[in-house]
């Protein structure tokens, strides 16, 4: 099935109080730890602390501030476990695609433990290599259709639709294969 992330009819989610944030979000899950996630305007996060697993997230829409980096539409961005989040912001609200490589329990704290190093990629502009540009533990862009071991979630770039597949399709994608 391939659903398209920017049509809000197409997944209408339900509202989701991410911890320690001032605002619910509207969270519609796609499968496994994968999610869509928009962000009202105002959304803000104040409360130090990180993640036990790591996150990986695709920003569709409007700006999204974490811990001082600031994420535009088409930008894909990792985040280790134990990454510190010292602040967290949508402040004209924001569209997401999220991820977790695990179970995604929030420990307030200062604590600062990453398990790797946290990037943010321009999918659309990067250079692929060829055989793929590993993003993540679990993630890579590819842009050669091939043929997978197993299916995976695949975000299309730039069309933005998401699909479960052991087939890569035509374009850059990125692969996502379950943690």
């Amino acid at each position: 099935m391939l659903i398209d992330l920017l049509d809000d009819a197409e997944l209408p989610g339900r509202p989701f109080l991410i911890p320690g944030s001032n605002l619910p979000v509207r969270l519609a899950r796609l499968g496994g730890s994968a999610a869509l996630v928009r962000f009202p305007p105002g959304w803000a996060r104040h409360e130090r602390g990180r993640h036990l697993a790591g996150e990986e997230l695709v920003l569709l829409a409007g700006e999204l501030h974490v811990s001082g980096v600031v994420f535009m539409p088409g930008q894909h961005g990792w985040l280790p476990a134990g990454t510190l989040r010292h602040s967290g912001a949508a402040p004209g609200g924001a569209l997401a695609y999220i991820a977790f490589a695990g179970q995604a329990a929030w420990v307030p704290g200062e604590l600062d433990e990453p398990d790797g190093a946290t990037c943010r990629t321009p999918l659309e502009t990067v250079v692929v290599p060829r055989g793929g540009l590993p993003l993540s533990p679990c993630s890579a862009l590819l842009d050669t259709p091939v043929p997978l071991d197993r299916p995976a979630e695949m975000i299309t770039v730039p069309t933005w639709t998401w699909e479960r597949s052991a087939v890569v399709p035509e374009g850059r994608v990125l692969v996502r294969w379950p943690s």
